[in-house]
């Protein structure tokens, strides 16, 4: 089995503002794409092939101290901006409630998997931690999860239904379930109220109204993109793509397409839909001209300076607006871009290690199970809650952004649940750039990239 370096997902605002970067064509194992880094990662495969062999030793360093009720839970996240203070608070008022300490480590995503890796391997390990959904395949293939079904089944009073189907699927591998969704975020529509209002397009109140349709979409995007001194470039764009990965998955989902067959086993992104989906998102740049090349463009930051009327965003964006001043900005859901209604969306996974004590385990599980009761204070950190029960509360309500996007959640559409999708990532990254810089034609860039994952997913 190969392990290859993860790339943690979502970024965080300091790395979602990098301008894009031009991949200078497809290259071999090791070298640069889109600057991105092809890694054989062979630290990393080693520690994971070392973790493999302690587990199935039966010699996991977990190095649990102290009596199983009261010792301190260690609980490790990415939480490093604004939602960490948020979960911090929560952990405080669990610990006020039960008298159970909580130690929280917050590690930037950029090295967190490196050091989970680390510490399940070589002791240290946390009792709980934050998996993304799209890891989690990559990580129990290791078996490194303990499964929660025998805690789920003894706690009679937890509420399996009250979650999303789809997103407590995410949380399963191989029929187990090994995470606890503790919420979603998916993307939406951010649109800047006042151009809107500029531009004449309200509903029947003078509200600014988003659109909804592939045919509105263009229609808004072309009267907010504007040359407003007559350079012959414009000064002001309708729209702008952001993340190019996640708004390609929504693009393509939409269509019917996919970027591996149900199987796991073939690469799809070169059939058809997909082709359709990317060409149009072309045509969005080149053809009806109403967004800039992702080049040398920071979008998101255009949205917040108001120099983007619509951009497609995650909902852990919300902070960056929030703190922009004199910006009148909204959220809204995905508009149609295709027959089919979804969305790409993200889900924090709550997880426990392997070998951990039974007692130990129970007491994990009440931690891990008051976040989950606890969704809508973790919503006020910019996610959104997965559990039915709370969606139309009116406290989350009054969370417009959130209310707005959380309207998506039953069509939510994650990425390939293979254990080497970090592996084949950067291949459909390098494609989407290719075809929206003009580099390659939309079928010849994903040609090339279905080529090369699926020669991924033959190695064994």
């Amino acid at each position: 089995m190969r392990w290859r370096k993860p790339h943690p997902r979502p970024l965080s605002c300091e790395e979602r503002r990098a301008p894009s970067r031009t991949p200078p064509s497809f290259v071999g194992k090791g070298e640069r794409a889109s600057g991105f880094v092809l890694p054989p990662a062979p630290k990393m495969l080693l520690l994971m092939l070392c973790l493999a062999c302690l587990l199935l030793m039966g010699c996991f360093s977990g190095k649990h101290s102290g009596n199983a009720v009261n010792a301190e839970i260690r609980f490790w996240n990415g939480f490093t901006g604004p939602d960490g203070a948020t979960m911090e608070k929560i952990v405080k008022q669990f610990e006020r409630e039960t008298g159970i300490r909580v130690k929280m480590q917050i590690i930037p995503w950029g090295t967190y998997y490196d050091k989970l890796v680390l510490g399940l391997a070589y002791g240290g390990a946390p009792d709980v931690f934050i998996c993304h959904a799209n890891r989690i395949a990559e990580f129990a293939r290791y078996g490194v999860f303990r499964p929660l079904d025998d805690l789920i089944d003894a706690d009679k009073g937890f509420p399996v239904d009250d979650f999303l189907p789809n997103i407590w699927q995410a949380g399963k591998y191989e029929g187990q379930q090994v995470g606890l969704p503790l919420d979603c975020h998916p993307q939406g529509l951010y649109y800047n109220l006042k151009l809107f209002r500029e531009a004449g397009i309200v509903d029947a109140q003078g509200n600014p109204k988003p659109p909804e349709t592939w045919e509105e979409f263009l229609d808004a995007a072309s009267r907010l993109t504007k040359d407003k001194d007559g350079d012959g470039r414009p000064d002001q764009w309708g729209f702008a793509f952001t993340w190019l990965r996640t708004n390609w998955i929504t693009f393509i989902s939409q269509h019917g397409g996919s970027i591996l067959s149900p199987d796991l086993k073939r690469a799809a992104l070169a059939e058809p839909p997909a082709v359709k989906a990317t060409q149009q998102m072309c045509d969005i740049i080149y053809r009806y001209r109403v967004a800039p090349k992702p080049e040398g463009f920071d979008s998101w930051m255009g949205f917040r300076q108001g120099r983007v009327a619509m951009a497609i965003e995650g909902i852990y964006m919300l902070s960056s607006v929030e703190e922009q001043k004199g910006l009148e900005y909204a959220g809204a859901p995905v508009p149609s871009f295709g027959p089919k209604r979804a969305v790409w969306g993200g889900s924090h996974m709550l997880c426990m290690p392997k070998n951990l004590p039974p007692e130990r385990a129970q007491l994990v599980w009440r931690f891990m199970r008051y976040l989950s009761e606890h969704s809508l204070d973790w919503a006020e950190g910019g996610q959104v809650p997965v559990r039915r029960s709370l969606l139309n509360q009116p406290r989350f309500r009054q969370m417009r952004v959130q209310y707005a996007f959380a309207k998506q959640l039953p069509y939510v559409v994650f990425e390939p649940a293979s254990h080497k999708s970090t592996e084949i990532m950067p291949f459909y990254d390098a494609a989407i750039e290719a075809a929206l810089l003009g580099i390659k034609t939309p079928q010849d860039a994903l040609n090339e990239a279905a080529r090369r994952i699926q020669q991924v997913l033959d190695r064994p």
